[in-house]
């Protein structure tokens, strides 16, 4: 196959997945964290407000700059401080602005493809590295077919950007490696955009180090000074990258934002003094580092609640991410890289770093409390499909075929449902339900669905049961809007009507609320649900929320008023 066929073929694959990530998320509804980034996203473009500080800037460029391209109001307190209990500023801007709730979503949304455009070319570049162009093809196709990975790159939100990042840092590593030193400049800019994008990056850095210092042992001394370079030109574009985006922020506020995180910081007794005294010398250093304070903190001691194979606990799971990761792909990608490791020994040098990287990245999770979503992995789930597409490549005639066509079944059989898409492994997503939640399936983003199938199957009136208000009355078009009141914030059961059900909150929701110390929501949740299993099902709105009919039924006690909810991020 000639270079420019291959750069067409690949072409092709990009645009079909950008396609299917916008079709399948075009009607979703913000997810959970979608408004609180939204609203950071334009922030950071303006270089107003302190917005969404506990991650790095380069997803809110991506997501604010087409914002910037229409009229809207900015938020009505640009100086609001991030971590604070401000939801009315977020939906206001949202939800209260010149344009629909919905085509803002959209807008920023699409911004965010850009990072999944790059992933793939990303993945095709490095299987080229690791074997030639019919395994970067391969390895970009079965990238591609994953769910998890499209289902992802139509959100406002950090991931699929770090998984792009990562994976061009790691094809310029392999060419400085090689052999061409001038590689260390895009190593640099590289390194720099997965610190921008995640402060996971760092577990990057680490891994780079071995991989180097392994190099050097194996092909004898060689010039140091580029890769210093490398590592000191990543620090400095994503400290350059984060000032920016403070370019209107007072040393002042940066400083207050400080105080707002001394209650996480006192865990170190060192940390407020530090972070004061480093915002006068370097914004951009201090706001990073604070970020990344935060982060550390939730990955360390609890990030809220976590739920997995029926257990709800405030710390992590050792086994999360290894499950999830087979539970959240497809069962043909497992089977290729998985038959690809069996093939040891015939495997590229470079293939064995991707597997030794895989192997550290989740030996590293393990100790994580913050096990909120398998979108976490989508680093290693594109190292994975390098070795799935090397083992494509190694597959001849109607084998290769038929491996295509599965992995290819994926993201035709779970459309729309992305988000909510688990492997046949675990029985797709009914079984998946009984093992992960959260982001993994239940996200939010169906909401806006159960107002159209309610119109079209007059579920009147209808009612909302979710920890987390959707607000999906001011999403959809005026044909959709109807009056949506949540059970949880009423604390009673109506007579007769409607009810949807999130699974997240018939799941963790009791949990969640005792973690918050709200006990009595938790029984009133608990006693509501008891009630409604009594009641006839009568739908089934995407993989997430279930809709009873209810009629004259005694109600549970009403719930007092400590219904005080902030968003999770």
């Amino acid at each position: 196959m000639t270079r420019q066929r291959q750069y067409l073929v690949l072409s092709g694959m990009v645009v079909a997945a950008c396609v299917a990530a916008a079709a399948a998320g075009w009607w979703n509804s913000a997810t959970t964290d979608e408004p609180y980034h939204v609203l950071g996203a334009y922030a950071a473009v303006s270089g107003k407000g302190l917005w969404v500080v506990e991650h790095p800037p380069l997803f809110k460029l991506a997501a604010g700059i087409p914002l910037h391209f229409v009229p809207l109001h900015p938020p009505a307190d640009t100086h609001g401080q991030a971590l604070s209990p401000v939801p009315a500023v977020i939906h206001a801007f949202l939800h209260q602005n010149r344009l629909p709730a919905l085509t803002i979503l959209r807008l920023a949304r699409l911004g965010m493809l850009v990072f999944l455009v790059l992933l793939l070319w990303g993945v095709f570049r490095l299987g080229e590295l690791v074997g030639g162009a019919e395994v970067g093809l391969g390895a970009a196709f079965a990238l591609a077919c994953q769910p998890l990975v499209l289902g992802h790159a139509f959100v406002v939100h950090t991931d699929v950007p770090a998984a792009a990042t990562w994976v061009w840092a790691t094809v310029f590593l392999e060419r400085f490696l090689a052999g061409h030193r001038q590689a260390w400049v895009g190593l640099g800019l590289w390194l720099g955009g997965a610190l921008a994008a995640k402060h996971s990056g760092v577990l990057l850095l680490v891994l780079f180090t071995l991989r180097v210092l392994v190099a050097r042992l194996q092909q004898g001394p060689w010039a140091w000074k580029p890769l210093f370079g490398a590592f000191a030109l990543a620090w400095v574009f994503v400290f350059s990258l984060t000032a920016w985006t403070l370019r209107h922020i007072t040393l002042a506020q940066e400083r207050d934002l400080v105080t707002v995180m001394a209650e996480k910081l006192s865990s170190w007794p060192f940390g407020v003094g530090f972070f004061t005294e480093l915002a006068g010398w370097c914004k951009g250093c201090c706001h990073w580092l604070l970020g990344f304070a935060d982060r550390w903190w939730r990955a360390t001691y609890s990030q809220g609640i976590n739920y997995f194979w029926g257990e709800s606990s405030r710390y992590g799971f050792f086994f999360y991410f290894p499950v999830a990761l087979l539970a959240k792909t497809s069962l043909p990608f497992t089977a290729l890289w998985v038959a690809s490791v069996a093939y040891w020994r015939s495997l590229p040098a470079r293939a064995r770093w991707l597997v030794l990287y895989v192997v550290l990245y989740l030996l590293v999770s393990m100790g994580s409390s913050f096990n909120i979503g398998a979108r976490h992995l989508l680093p290693v789930v594109a190292w994975l499909a390098v070795l799935a597409g090397w083992m494509v490549a190694k597959l001849r005639g109607h084998f290769r075929a038929v491996t295509l066509a599965a992995l290819v079944a994926a993201p035709v059989v779970s459309f729309p449902h992305y988000i909510s898409h688990f492997s046949l492994l675990v029985g797709g997503p009914r079984g998946g339900e009984k093992i992960l939640n959260d982001s993994n399936l239940d996200w939010g983003q169906d909401w806006l669905r159960v107002l159209q199938v309610a119109r079209q199957r007059n579920w009147q009136p209808l009612y909302v049961v979710s920890v987390f208000q959707p607000e999906i009355d001011r999403e959809g078009p005026t044909a959709f809007k109807m009056p949506m009141e949540n059970l949880l914030f009423t604390g009673k059961l109506p007579a007769c009507g409607y009810v949807a059900v999130s699974s997240w909150t018939a799941t963790v929701g009791p949990h969640y609320f005792r973690y918050s110390g709200l006990p009595n929501n938790a029984r009133f949740l608990t006693e509501l649900l008891t009630v409604l299993q009594r009641c006839p099902l009568v739908g089934k709105v995407g993989d997430t929320i279930r809709v009873y009919r209810c009629g004259e039924r005694a109600e549970p006690n009403p719930a007092p008023a400590e219904r005080t909810l902030t968003p999770r991020k």
